[in-house]
C-alpha cells in the first residue's frame, strides 16, 4: 500500500460559500487558507476544482453489507465499493448477518473481513445477545448495540435495555412493537388479494406499531438512563410524539432517504421490490423533506437483495432498498430545488454522525481531521442508471429518477477512492 502523501484541493468552495484551499498532509487536513503558499507549490498533486463544492466525506451509519453469510446479496467489497461510488468514506454496518453480530468471536470475524475487503473506513454496530456477550464485545468497541424491537416481547426487551445500562454506548433501535405486527399480518394474510397487494405490507407494519414501540423505547431508556438512536423514523405522529419527551431523554433521530422522497403509492408504480422495513408511509402520514428539521441525521439503511428475492409475494418478498449510490444525487436535488440547504445536507450526513456515534476525526472540514472529504458539481444532471451501480442489489425504486447535483470525486484520508464512475482501493481503518 503506497504511503500517503501530500494533496492540495485548489479553489474549494465550502459549503459556507468560502473559497479556499484545502492543504492535505499524511492523510489530514493541515491547513485551508484562502491564498496558496509558494511553499505548497511543490505537492505531490494539485487539483484545482474550480470553486465545486466540497462537503466532509459522507457517513452511513446504517448500512447492511450481508457479511458474512449473506454474499450473495451483498458483501464487504461491493457495498464498500457502493459507498465510495456515492461520496461515502465511513460507514458503520448492522448486526444482522449470518451469524448476528452478537458475540465477540462473530464480532471479530467481521471486523476481519470488513479490514480485508472494505474499500472506505468502517465501523460496526453490535447485536444484542445476552449481558455476558454484551460486556464482551465492548472490548472490541463497537458504534453502538442494535435492537430489532419488532422481533422480541415486552418482556425480552426490558431484559436487552438493561444490558446496555453500564456500556456507556448509545443504543440504536429498529422501532416496530411486535404484537401489532404479528396481529396485523395474521389478520391481512387471510385475505388472498392481499398476496399481490404491498400496500397490505404498509398496513400490517401500521404508524401505530412504530409510536408503540418508539413510546415504549424512550420510557425503558429513562428506566436505565440509555442514549438512544431511533433509526429510520417514518411517520410526522412519531415526530410530535418525541418532541415533547426530548428533555427527559437522549436521543438522536435518523431519516432515509426514501422515507423522505416516497410515499406507498410508490408500491402502485414500482411494485413489491420497493418492500422495506419500516414500510413507506400513506401521503400526508408519511415524513417528507419538509420535516428534516425535525431529524438529527440521514442514514440510508442500504439493505440489498436479489431480484429473485424482492419480486415474490407481499409476504415472501425480501424487505429492503440498496440506497448508497442514489441518496446524495436525489438529496442534492433538494438543495437545488431549494427544499434544504447545503450546510444543512453536510450537518445530516457527515457532522452530526459523527457526533452521534463518537468519531472526533470525521464529519467535519477542519485542520487536524481525517481529510475525508467528496466533491460536488452542483450543475451535473442525469438519470439514476442501474447500469452504474457498483452494489450486487441492481434495482431501486428511484430508477429512472432525473437528478442536478452529483458528487465527483470522494477522497478519503487524503487519497482518492472514487472519481468519474470509477473506484480505487485504498487502506481502511476501523474507526474506533
Amino acid at each position: 500500500m503506497k504511503k500517503i502523501g501530500s494533496l492540495i484541493l485548489k479553489n474549494a468552495k465550502l459549503s459556507s460559500n468560502q473559497v479556499a484551499n484545502i492543504i492535505i498532509e499524511n492523510g489530514k487536513i493541515k491547513e485551508i487558507t484562502k491564498t496558496l503558499p509558494t511553499s505548497n507549490q511543490n505537492s505531490d498533486k494539485i487539483i484545482d476544482l474550480e470553486e465545486k463544492y466540497v462537503l466532509a466525506g459522507l457517513i452511513d451509519p446504517h448500512v447492511h453489507f450481508r457479511d458474512p453469510g449473506l454474499t450473495h446479496k451483498e458483501n464487504w467489497e461491493t457495498g464498500s465499493k457502493a459507498a465510495a461510488h456515492g461520496g461515502y468514506t465511513t460507514v458503520i454496518d448492522m448486526p444482522n448477518t449470518l451469524p448476528q453480530t452478537d458475540t465477540k468471536k462473530a464480532f471479530k470475524e467481521k471486523k476481519d473481513i470488513a479490514t480485508k475487503k472494505s474499500y472506505v473506513d468502517f465501523g460496526l454496530h453490535a447485536g444484542v445477545k445476552s449481558k455476558n456477550d454484551v460486556d464482551e464485545i465492548l472490548e472490541e468497541k463497537p458504534a453502538s448495540y442494535k435492537i430489532f424491537m419488532d422481533l422480541y416481547t415486552d418482556q425480552q426487551l426490558d431484559e436487552m435495555f438493561s444490558y446496555i445500562s453500564n456500556t456507556n454506548k448509545p443504543l440504536s433501535l429498529h422501532c416496530e412493537d411486535k404484537t401489532i405486527v404479528d396481529n396485523n399480518i395474521k389478520q391481512l394474510q387471510k385475505n388472498p388479494d392481499n398476496d399481490r397487494n404491498t400496500k397490505a405490507y404498509s398496513e400490517a407494519r401500521s404508524i401505530l406499531a412504530e409510536v408503540m414501540a418508539v413510546d415504549h423505547a424512550i420510557e425503558l431508556a429513562i428506566k436505565y438512563n440509555l442514549t438512544l438512536h431511533l433509526c429510520h423514523i417514518t411517520s410526522k405522529t412519531v415526530l410530535k410524539l418525541i418532541e415533547p419527551k426530548k428533555s427527559r431523554v437522549n436521543l438522536s433521530i435518523e431519516a432515509t432517504p426514501h422515507h423522505l422522497l416516497l410515499d406507498n403509492e410508490t408500491y402502485t408504480k414500482y411494485g413489491v421490490k420497493a418492500k422495506t422495513n419500516p414500510p413507506l408511509r400513506p401521503a400526508g402520514y408519511n415524513i417528507t423533506i419538509d420535516d428534516l428539521d425535525k431529524f438529527d441525521n440521514i442514514g440510508t439503511d442500504h439493505a440489498p437483495h436479489t431480484l429473485e428475492e424482492k419480486e415474490k409475494t407481499t409476504w415472501e418478498s425480501a424487505a429492503g432498498i440498496p440506497n448508497l449510490e442514489t441518496s446524495l444525487k436525489l438529496l442534492l436535488t433538494q438543495v437545488n430545488n431549494k427544499k434544504i440547504t447545503l450546510p444543512r445536507l453536510e450537518q445530516l450526513m457527515s457532522t452530526n454522525p459523527a457526533k452521534i456515534f463518537n468519531i472526533p476525526s470525521k464529519g467535519q472540514i477542519k485542520v487536524g481531521n481525517d481529510a475525508d472529504l467528496v466533491v460536488i458539481d452542483m450543475n451535473k444532471t442525469g438519470k439514476i442508471d442501474l447500469e452504474n451501480l457498483y452494489t450486487q442489489g441492481k434495482y431501486t425504486p428511484f430508477e429512472n429518477y432525473e437528478y442536478t447535483g452529483s458528487n465527483v470525486m470522494t477522497i478519503k484520508r487524503g487519497e482518492i477512492i472514487s472519481e468519474d464512475d470509477e473506484v480505487y482501493k485504498t487502506q481502511n481503518k476501523y474507526i474506533y
